[in-house]
């Protein structure tokens, strides 16, 4: 790697084929090496998903630490690879970054029946109504026991540090996540004078409520709304502005290209992200801020630790305040773009994440 460390990376391509639907691995390069966990029909992702662990895995997870000898172990996206891989197996430094509520929350979004924020847990019910199975190995002692050979917690924001000390009583850091630097020159996206929308078109980001805003106070915003994106509601999405005439209006757009959604971000009055979930510190606004874009968002989760960097008269807690915003929106009015993307390099860059890892790992 450029920071001259040597890195494995330990990633079950059996889940990448469920999740992905088969898209192709990624070739190693610049000192990382990759350790794949391949079973016939996916079988290892899930055995774990239903019972907690892979023993298929396990082995291979433990042939590789004690091949390598490594001095730090760190945990990222664990789901579909079994609580199995966090015990402890020698003297190195075992670490776990939470991106999603996966510890304390079986969906791992910590968003109840799949309609609000989760307050009080009924995690049996709130599985059916979603439409999983329930995950009793959760309640084993030995779940909790391997969670706790955790030796630190890394929380992407204060928001989520707080509920994992909270329910797992154990001791968490905030390292917010970060995005690359973008390139030097953007290229235009062809469009001008819009709000912008980007990411999964599922209930809990908060898109149905963001077009039905949005048609409301159409006649009153000149700026159009552009939808970026796949998921669940995307053909509801097109229905309902072909039927309420909002063609001009209401742009959906559909998956874009990374290198088009960074034209899309650098010519945006402002990024929108109406999330009903309690959103973690997600990538898609620290993208906008590298590119000097602010951002409006819902106060729920760690988006309000963001946005009051920015101006947290970009930040809403009601349908009637986001219109108001809408309304009135003027982007020099918050903030000038070498404003926002010097708060992009203080807190959300490579640079900035890296500085507070090493010095995290180190001081152990």
């Amino acid at each position: 790697m450029k920071t001259g460390h040597e890195a494995h990376v330990f990633h079950s391509l059996d889940a990448y084929r469920i999740k992905r639907k088969g898209r192709p691995e990624k070739a190693e390069s610049d000192g990382v090496h990759t350790h794949v966990v391949k079973t016939r029909f996916n079988l290892s992702s899930y055995a774990t998903y239903i019972l907690g662990n892979s023993s298929s895995v396990i082995k291979k997870f433990e042939r590789l630490t004690e091949d390598v000898k490594p001095d730090v172990v760190h945990h990222h996206n664990i789901s579909l690879l079994g609580y199995g891989i966090l015990k402890k197996r020698s003297d190195c430094l075992n670490l776990y970054t939470a991106h999603d509520y996966w510890l304390i929350c079986q969906e791992t979004n910590l968003f109840k029946n799949g309609s609000e924020i989760c307050g009080e847990p009924s995690c049996f019910l709130c599985a059916l109504r979603c439409g999983r199975l329930p995950q009793f190995w959760r309640l084993r002692k030995g779940f909790k026991e391997t969670v706790r050979d955790i030796d630190i917690f890394i929380a992407p924001s204060n928001y989520i540090r707080k509920r994992i000390s909270q329910d797992l009583d154990v001791k968490a850091v905030t390292i917010p996540n970060f995005v690359p630097e973008p390139v030097g020159s953007i290229e235009s996206s062809g469009f001008s004078n819009f709000f912008l929308y980007a990411g999964v078109l599922e209930k809990h980001k908060g898109i149905l409520s963001l077009i039905n805003i949005y048609k409301e106070i159409s006649g009153e915003v000149d700026a159009r709304l552009l939808i970026t994106g796949s998921g669940p509601l995307e053909d509801y999405i097109k229905e309902f502005v072909k039927r309420n005439e909002l063609e001009g209006k209401i742009i959906p757009l559909g998956w874009v290209t990374r290198d088009f959604l960074y034209r899309l971000l650098n010519d945006a009055n402002a990024l929108i992200m109406p999330s009903i979930w309690a959103e973690n510190c997600p990538l898609i606004a620290l993208e906008a801020l590298s590119v000097g874009t602010p951002v409006i968002a819902s106060s729920n989760g760690g988006l309000p630790e963001i946005l009051e960097k920015i101006h947290k008269g970009l930040l809403y807690k009601s349908s009637d305040e986001l219109k108001e915003i809408l309304a009135n929106f003027d982007r020099k009015k918050y903030a000038s773009q070498p404003r926002i993307k010097d708060i992009y390099k203080e807190y959300y860059s490579p640079i900035a994440y890296l500085k507070k890892y090493l010095e995290l790992v180190t001081a152990r």
